[in-house]
């Protein structure tokens, strides 16, 4: 768990500068067909984080209700003022992601072999630690990806979001 802890910690110190300058009015811009919002990815990692956290045996840091708008299957909604606002979005975010790459090497043996109660994915990662490790490291690397994809296209007509 320690080594999937330091990947998660790599991929926040590369994409850090994704998350500067974003604002409300990027939680809902879709700046090119098909591609997530900020407002999405950002809402989506911080839940799927906390639910990482949990099952490290963690309390939950995150409002309850965000879950329903980002967690797995959902997709981007066209009311964004249903989101967060997105400062508190990137402080959850910076919060949840420390808490998980600081504590998931200290979850015991016992609680990590537990078996993974995200059904969809117990096929691939059958136990908690091995989803664990998925989202502090594949999960975690696709959506930043994705929010890197994002920027890019969105700097084309908002200049604010150049440079990072």
């Amino acid at each position: 768990m320690q080594a999937a802890a330091a990947q998660g910690a790599f991929l926040l110190s590369q994409y850090e500068r994704w998350l500067t300058g974003l604002a409300d009015v990027h939680r809902g811009l879709e700046p090119t067909p098909g591609v997530k919002t900020a407002g999405w990815l950002v809402g989506h990692l911080v839940i799927t984080g906390d639910f990482a956290r949990k099952l490290c045996g963690r309390p939950p840091l995150v409002p309850k209700e965000w879950r329903p708008l980002f967690s797995p299957g959902t997709t981007p909604g066209g009311d964004v003022g249903a989101y967060p606002p997105m400062q508190d979005l990137v402080t959850a975010f910076h919060t949840v992601y420390r808490d998980l790459i600081a504590g998931a090497p200290a979850a015991s043996l016992e609680t990590l072999a537990q078996p993974n109660p995200y059904e969809p994915a117990r096929g691939a990662f059958p136990t908690a630690g091995s989803f664990v490790v998925y989202i502090l490291t594949g999960h975690l690397g696709y959506h930043l990806g994705q929010l890197s994809i994002w920027r890019a296209a969105a700097a084309e007509s908002d200049v604010s979001l150049r440079g990072a």
